[in-house]
């Protein structure tokens, strides 16, 4: 996506003004909440005997979302990177540019090439929302994401982060479906661009962080991944290949890597881009069929065999590889909204090498005979 003019100096200062008025409203409200909490854990008990309430018993077993050190890694690893990954975005959501031109220059974009019912249904919603009252809206997103991002960041363990990762999940889906029209899988979308769309990671990541500490000792998160990853490499590979997308024309992802690398950014940035999008543009078909078979080939190794060394470097030097090339680290340009998918997926990838490896696969587990009870 380009960069379109920039808005004017007054409309860029009344945004910011409505966020530092939000953001002091806000750390109002916490520091009463704050308060609130810290004399109620003083004094609580003292008020539930007054009223004749009998004070809940501390459970000697522990938190059921304790985790064994084994884990323990792994999980604050998927803690930080999820909490991070929403700050950035509603840090990348108070940039100038998206206080007045969100609708222009990100849903715009995504309308493109969508079926009719998406349109009228989805992304229409959307153009109302920050067409008619697009400072507003748009603080409020930032503050919204911001504060996802803080609550995860409490962990699991808190009731509060807890309650933060499942509000999560239901934002990431309002976001794929209002933000990214469906991560544009309807409209010929790459996963070299992005689809089907970061916030479907964060959601995965957000269910990770709510399974119980049993569920990570026996092992079922990390089975869970490998199927996560096995099928997003799978759904790639398809995307990429239907012919319906127009990735095997041939200068169709040449268009596409030249758009981006057109993009305002530094030339020492903008270089490798041009030269990618050259060689882009010479044998498009056979460099689709290699954008095919590299996800197919991912997909399969996540799905036989997810521990090997071989694979784990694989996928984190593609999503790296792709990243940079395919996605421009996703923030460039003045109207990034996230870092797109690609570093999600890495630092997903980060947290199934931390956990324990108990030699099994996706395939080995088809394969194992069911065990029957006597």
């Amino acid at each position: 996506m380009g960069m379109s003019s920039a808005p004017p100096v007054h409309t860029v200062a009344a945004f910011y003004r409505l966020l530092a008025i939000e953001g002091a409203v806000l750390l109002g409200v916490a520091m009463i909440v704050y308060l609130v909490m810290r004399f109620w854990r003083t004094h609580g008990e003292g008020f539930r005997q007054e009223f004749g309430l009998e004070p809940r018993g501390a459970s000697s077993s522990g938190s059921l979302y304790d985790v064994d050190p084994a884990q323990a890694r792994a999980r604050t690893l998927a803690v930080w990177s999820l909490g991070s990954l929403w700050i950035v975005d509603g840090l990348l959501q108070a940039q100038p540019a998206l206080g007045t031109q969100f609708f222009t220059s990100v849903i715009q974009p995504v309308m493109a090439g969508q079926p009719k019912w998406v349109n009228d249904a989805f992304l229409s919603v959307t153009q109302l929302v920050f067409t008619s009252r697009p400072l507003w809206f748009d603080s409020l997103t930032v503050w919204i994401q911001i504060l996802l991002g803080v609550g995860i960041l409490a962990g699991p363990r808190r009731f509060i982060g807890r309650l933060t990762l499942r509000l999560s999940i239901v934002w990431s889906f309002v976001v794929w479906a209002f933000g990214e029209g469906f991560g544009q899988v309807l409209s010929g979308g790459s996963w070299l661009m992005g689809s089907p769309g970061s916030v479907l990671v964060y959601a995965a990541l957000a269910f990770i962080l709510l399974a119980k500490g049993e569920t990570w000792r026996q092992g079922r998160v990390k089975h869970r991944m490998q199927w996560w990853m096995a099928g997003w490499f799978g759904a790639s590979a398809l995307l990429q290949a239907l012919p319906s997308a127009g990735y095997w024309s041939a200068h169709a992802l040449s268009q596409m890597e030249m758009s981006m690398a057109q993009i305002p950014q530094p030339h020492a940035m903008a270089a490798p881009l041009y030269a990618f999008a050259h060689a882009l543009s010479h044998g498009g078909p056979w460099w689709n069929a290699l954008f095919v078979a590299i996800p197919l080939a991912l997909a399969l190794g996540w799905f036989i065999a997810p521990e090997s060394r071989t694979i784990q470097v694989a996928t984190s030097v593609v999503l790296l590889a792709v990243w940079w090339l395919g996605q421009d680290f996703g923030v460039i340009g003045g109207t990034g909204t996230d870092p797109n998918t690609a570093l999600p997926l890495f630092l997903m990838t980060l947290v199934h090498h931390l956990l324990p490896r108990d030699g099994s696969s996706p395939w080995r587990r088809l394969r194992a005979p069911r065990s029957t009870s006597a």
